[in-house]
Formats: C-alpha cells, structure tokens, sequence
C-alpha cells in the first residue's frame, strides 16, 4: 500500500499512513509539491540509484563538523589584516566556487581558538540560514588556513562517496526543495543540524557519481585558471603604471583645501573636484613614461533609461547596478525591458566590449565589461553608463585600470551630491587614462577574455553536473553519457 496519496492540491491535503507520520508530524513537510517531486520521484525503484540519508554519508569519526556552532563570534573573533587567516562567510559562498570579494580576515588567536572551524579541504559547506539558505560549495584542497563563520555547517563525507556529486545534488531543484521542506521559521530561515542530517540524496553508481563530480571539479579547474589569468593581466597594467609609486604619491597629496589658479579651473567650479589627489598623480604619471590621453579623445560614453514593469517579461536584458559582477555583467537575477521599447531607446543599446559603469548611489565606480558567449543583446537603466572605445578591445586593458585604486579614484572624482550621489556623463568624459602600447592592450585583452571564458565554461559545467542529477531522478539521464571523458578533472 502506498505511504502517500495526494487528495487534493488547492488546498494541499495528502492521505498519509502511520509509518510515515513518524518521520515527521507537520503539514508544510507532507505538503503535496515536496510528496509529488520529492517522494514519489525519490522512491521510483526503476531508477539507477539508492536513497540515503544525509546523515548516513558523513563521516561519523569527524560528524563534530556537521555542528557549525563555534561559540559566540561577537565575543570571540578578532579581525585583521589582509595577513590574516581568511575566514568564510556566506557571502564568500556560491556555487561555482569561493567569492574572495570583501573577504574578512582573523588574526592567529583566534583561529587557534575556533577548533570546530578550521577547513582543510574537500569539506562541503553549507549556509544554515539567511536568504542563501541551502547553498553548498566544496573547499577547496590547496587553499591554505581558513576558519569559517558560525551560520555555515562543515561537512565531511565517507570516502566513497564522490563530495562534489553531492554538493551538486544540494544546489540542484530537488535539494533545494528537500531544504525548503525542512527548514523552520519564516523571518529568518534556518535548518538546524539535525533536519540538515535528514536530507534524502539519491545514491547512483560510484561512475556515475564520478562523473557529475568531475564536471563540478572541471569547473573549479577552470575557475583557477581564471583567477591565475586574471592575476597575470592585472600584474601586466599594475607594472606599466607602476601603481605603488602612484599610491604612494596619492597619500602625499591628500588634502582638505587647495589653491587652484584659474587657468587650471575647468568645467567645474568646487571645492570637492579639486582637492582629488588624482590631479597630481596625473601629473607624475606624466612626468613619467607613461603617457596620458582623456577619455572622451578614445571613446564616447552614454547612459541608460528608466523602465519599470510589474511583470516578468520576455524581452531584452535590462541592466542595473545590481547586474554588475566583478569582471562580468550576472545575468541570474536581470529583468527584461520588451522588444519595443530596446528599439526605441537605441542610444542605450549595449555593444560587445563596452564597458557599463554605476553613476549613482553608493556603489559609484563598479564597472563591468558587456562581453558574453550567451547574451548578443541588452540594453542599460538609467543609474548606469557605457563607455564605448573607438577601438573596442581597448576596453579589457581600461577595466583593469579603472578597478585599480588609482582609477577608482579618476572615476570617484566627479562625483556630486551628498546624500544623493551622483557622475555625470560630462565628468566621465574627463577622465585621465593612461595609454597603453598595443601589444599590452593585447596581451591583456588575450588573458582576461580567456580567464572570462573560463568562468562562463565554469558555471556551465556547474548547471550540467545539476541537470544530470535532476535527469537521474526523473528517470532521464543517458547513460551514454559516462563515455564522455571531455570533462575529467586535470
């Protein structure tokens, strides 16, 4: 006889027997979407694999690291500097791998006295709570010492199973659902550790585990070699402007007041545009051997449109401030403006290469490069600009200068407004950039477009490691597919 039988969907009402009453006595968890999808898919015996608990899969010699609470870091944490010990909080989580954006730092003390907490690697973590509830990720192995904050359970698995298969299953729909379905409280979602344990994963062959797990440690692969390209490009711009020489000769210059003569006042007559340290760090650059040009004599800068739709409609990438990831523009969360309205507002359509800039607000000066294998077309809100070069591979090298602290502050000098914030497109214009010899524009340009590649083969190799498992569940998966040895891990 059937544990389960769905009666009604609007509202939910499942028929249950008793023997399922004992793994849990709630509505939400026997509600018919997680019985449906969760269930009666999980316990289809003509699939290849088994059901687990997740807590028969951990380790039970080091089970402590499933616990995630370290005591009270309010108390017990004493932050540093950058030569400090990382440690992880959720916001440096994602699925395709650590983000070492805003990464915090402990000092020794600290990470001596945070025992629970130490990674290693190969440890899946897993956020708890907060509106990224459910995450997972693997640390990764060759990393260093890190310590890892309390909202994030550390996990370590039996060796036989494949670590990255099931960090994938978590991230993919049906993991989210089963923590969806053992989650509690609704201001702030948690999963505490003993329904973290509960967590049903289907357990394939240790080949097809391998193989799942293979496309997901590709693509840390890929994400490595990424972030050693990027660091070498980076290097390549860092060297030809000597930029330690130029923040030094910034901290010189910091000043309240200044006296400016008139044949130097241009365009702008306030106080906040001339006390900028960037004046004289042009002029050493100058004095230099690196040569100076203005923005607007190599490329023509533009802005975007207000647009506001209550539906979530099919159309054309629509832009915002939010969109704007470190190198690339994320396109996981855009919404779209209609065919329509892009045609109309063509001064905002998006060419490949142009670089999209934030102008307003308190994230002025984030800039990111519209170049993509999946998206040929978007267009701009009115909170963000594009600087489009005369020659537009030139754009990858002015990237990388403007992220440097020199070029934040070439961009942050135009700024207006107190409270609300505020680059004009004139003030963009006017910004002093160094030029680059055409071999470096190359050089630079080859490396950053590859390490973009690499993340973008990244996340894809993410998303199919994912839709195998789904496959797998649904009865869909080929299992011609285990020949495929492209996505091996190096």
């Amino acid at each position: 006889m059937s544990k389960t039988q769905i009666m009604l969907e609007k509202p939910s009402a499942v028929w249950v027997s008793n023997d399922k009453i004992k793994e849990k006595v709630d509505a939400n968890y026997m509600h018919y979407r997680f019985i449906e999808l969760l269930d009666i898919k999980m316990d289809d015996n003509s699939n290849h694999f088994e059901v687990k608990e997740n807590g028969d899969l951990i380790n039970t010699l080091t089970d402590y690291t499933a616990n995630g609470s370290f005591e009270s870091l309010n108390k017990n944490v004493n932050y540093t500097n950058s030569l400090g010990i990382p440690f992880i909080r959720i916001k440096n989580m994602s699925e395709n791998g650590l983000v070492l954006d805003d990464l915090k730092y402990i000092d020794t003390h600290t990470y001596n006295f945070l025992k629970k907490s130490k990674l290693e690697g190969n440890e899946i973590l897993f956020s708890k709570t907060g509106a990224n509830l459910g995450l997972a990720m693997v640390f990764p192995y060759g990393f260093g010492k890190a310590s890892l904050a309390d909202n994030i359970f550390k996990v370590e698995y039996k060796s036989e199973y494949d670590t990255h298969y099931i960090a994938a299953f978590i991230n993919c729909k049906f993991g989210k659902l089963w923590v969806e379905r053992l989650s509690q409280g609704s201001a702030q979602p948690t999963i505490i550790k003993d329904s973290f344990r509960q967590i049903k994963i289907p357990i394939p062959s240790s080949e097809i585990q391998k193989h799942i797990g293979d496309k997901v440690r590709r693509g840390e692969e890929l994400r490595e070699e990424a972030k050693r390209l990027r660091e070498e490009a980076e290097e390549i711009i860092n060297k030809l402007i000597n930029l330690d020489s130029l923040i030094e000769k910034g901290k010189e210059c910091t000043v309240i007041s200044k006296w400016v003569d008139s044949i130097n006042v241009r365009g702008r007559v306030d106080g906040q545009y001339y006390i900028s340290p960037i004046t004289e760090i042009n002029k050493y650059m100058a004095s230099t051997d690196v040569g100076l040009v203005s923005l607007k004599e190599v490329a023509k800068v533009g802005k975007g449109f207000s647009f506001s739709s209550d539906e979530n409609i099919e159309g054309i990438p629509y832009v915002r401030i939010s969109d704007l990831e470190d190198l690339l523009i994320d396109y996981s969360e855009v919404v779209n403006t209609d065919y329509k309205t892009y045609q109309q507002k063509k001064n905002a359509q998006l060419k490949e290469y142009d670089l999209v800039m934030a102008i307003t607000g308190a994230t002025i000066g984030k800039v990111s490069v519209f170049y993509s294998k999946e998206i040929e077309k978007a267009t701009l809100s009115a909170d963000t600009a594009y600087v489009r070069f005369n020659n537009p591979t030139d754009s990858i090298a002015y990237l990388l200068y403007l992220k440097t602290i020199i070029g934040q502050v070439s961009i942050t000098q135009g700024i207006t407004g107190a409270t609300n914030k505020h680059l004009a497109i004139e003030d963009i214009k006017n910004i002093i950039l160094p030029k680059f010899d055409e071999k470096i524009k190359e050089t630079v340009r080859n490396k950053i477009v590859q390490s973009i590649d690499n993340i973008y083969n990244s996340k894809q190799l993410i998303q199919e490691a994912k839709q195998d498992i789904e496959d797998l569940i649904e009865g869909k998966f080929d299992m011609l597919k285990l020949n495929d040895t492209t996505t091996e891990s190096r």
